[in-house]
C-alpha cells in the first residue's frame, strides 16, 4: 500500500466530509521529516471534531519528501517545501509552519506524535477568563512500542520555563495573534526550541490549562535527545537551559520575584519528588517571605527530603515559633529530629 492509498480508503461515518466556515480555523502544523509515522499523525489531525481544520506539513528533509494528498478524510492539507532545496534545522523548519499557516488558532504536531479526536474540540472550546492566548493540556506518554507510561501536563505559572516547558508541543494551541506580533523560533537553539518559544509566548500572555488528556507524546521515538528513554539526552538539556536562562533573564527575574508562584511551583515539584526544582523554588520564596510559616515548612521539608538536615530543622523550628499550636509543624520537626539522631 502506498502513502497516497494509506489516506482513500472509506471516511468513517463520524469523520466530517467538509469544514465548517463559520467556525475558527485551526491550523495542524507537521514539521516532517517523512517518517513511517507521518500517515498516523496526518490521519490524527483529520479526525480532529473541531469543525475547521487545515494541516500544514513543511518537508523539514527537503525535497527527498513524498508527495501528499490535498485532503486526508475531508480536511486540506498542504506541503511546504524548502527552497532551495534543504535539510531545516528544527526552528527553521516551525518558522516555516507558522509562515505558511492561515488559522486563527495554532497547533504543531511532529510526524510521530498523534492528537486524539477530542484535542482542538477540548482545548478551544474552554472558557478563557483571562483571554488567555495560549492553551495547553494533558499528553499521554508512550514508549517505543506504543505503551503508556506517563501521563505530562499540569496547571502552573510561568516559573516553570526556569526549568522546562511548560508543554509538549502537541498539547498546546496558541492564538495567531502572537504569530503577528512577531513571535517566532529562534534559530539559535537547534534543539529545546519549543521552550524558548514558549517563554516568548509567555512574556506577552498567561496560559490556560485544561485538564483533560487529549493527545499523545511518543516521547522515545525521534533522535532529537528532547525526548525520553534512548531519546533523552541529559547534558544537551542543561546547556540549552543555562542559555535559555541567559538569554530571558530578564523576564525570568520578573516571574522569579512572584512569591505565590514560586511558592505554588515549590509545592508542585515537592509534592514530583523534583528536589533541586523544589529547593530553588522554596528558597527564593523563603527569602520574598523569610516569616511566613507555610513557606518556612515547605523549604523545610524540600531540605529534609533533600538531607540537609541541619537546614531542615532551623527552619521547621522557626515555623513552628511562628504557630506553636500547629500540629503538623510539630510533627515534621518531631521527624526531622528523629532522623537527625539517627
Amino acid at each position: 500500500m502506498g502513502l497516497l492509498d494509506r489516506f482513500t480508503r472509506p471516511r468513517p461515518v463520524d469523520v466530517p466530509v467538509a469544514n465548517d466556515a463559520s467556525v475558527p480555523l485551526a491550523s495542524v502544523l507537521i514539521r516532517s521529516m517523512d517518517r513511517r509515522t507521518l500517515p498516523r499523525a496526518l490521519r490524527s489531525a483529520a479526525l480532529q471534531r473541531w469543525g475547521n481544520v487545515e494541516i500544514v506539513v513543511v518537508a523539514a528533509c527537503g525535497r527527498r519528501h513524498k508527495p501528499l494528498p490535498e485532503q486526508v478524510l475531508g480536511r486540506p492539507v498542504r506541503l511546504v517545501v524548502p527552497e532551495p532545496d534543504r535539510r531545516l534545522p528544527r526552528p527553521e523548519a516551525a518558522n516555516a509552519c507558522l509562515e505558511a499557516a492561515r488559522g486563527e488558532w495554532l497547533n504543531f504536531l511532529d510526524d510521530d506524535d498523534e492528537l486524539l479526536p477530542e484535542h482542538l474540540d477540548t482545548l478551544l472550546n474552554a472558557p478563557r477568563p483571562g483571554r488567555e492566548r495560549v492553551i495547553h493540556s494533558v499528553a499521554r506518554v508512550n514508549d517505543r512500542k506504543g505503551r503508556p507510561i506517563a501521563r505530562i501536563g499540569s496547571a502552573g505559572n510561568h516559573v516553570q520555563l526556569f526549568f522546562h516547558s511548560r508543554s509538549v508541543p502537541c498539547a498546546l494551541a496558541l492564538h495567531r495573534s502572537l504569530v503577528e506580533e512577531g513571535v517566532r523560533f529562534d534559530p539559535a537553539f537547534p534543539v529545546h526550541e519549543d521552550h524558548d518559544f514558549q517563554i516568548a509566548c509567555a512574556t506577552r500572555t498567561q496560559f490556560l490549562f485544561v485538564d483533560a488528556v487529549t493527545c499523545v507524546w511518543n516521547a522515545q521515538l525521534g533522535d532529537s535527545g528532547c525526548g525520553m528513554g534512548p531519546n533523552d539526552n541529559p547534558a544537551q538539556r542543561i546547556e540549552a537551559v543555562r542559555r535559555l536562562r541567559e538569554k530571558w533573564q530578564g523576564a525570568f527575574a520578573r516571574w522569579l520575584r512572584n512569591a505565590d508562584a514560586l511558592v505554588a511551583s515549590g509545592a508542585r515539584y515537592l509534592d514530583a519528588g523534583d528536589l533541586p526544582a523544589a529547593l530553588e523554588c522554596l528558597e527564593r520564596a523563603l527569602a520574598l517571605r523569610g516569616n511566613d510559616a507555610h513557606v518556612l515548612n515547605l523549604c523545610g521539608m524540600a531540605n529534609f527530603r533533600s538531607g540537609d538536615l541541619a537546614r531542615a530543622e532551623m527552619l521547621l523550628s522557626k515555623a513552628t515559633k511562628r504557630l506553636p499550636k500547629h500540629a503538623g509543624l510539630r510533627e515534621n520537626l518531631a521527624a526531622i529530629r528523629a532522623a537527625r539522631t539517627d
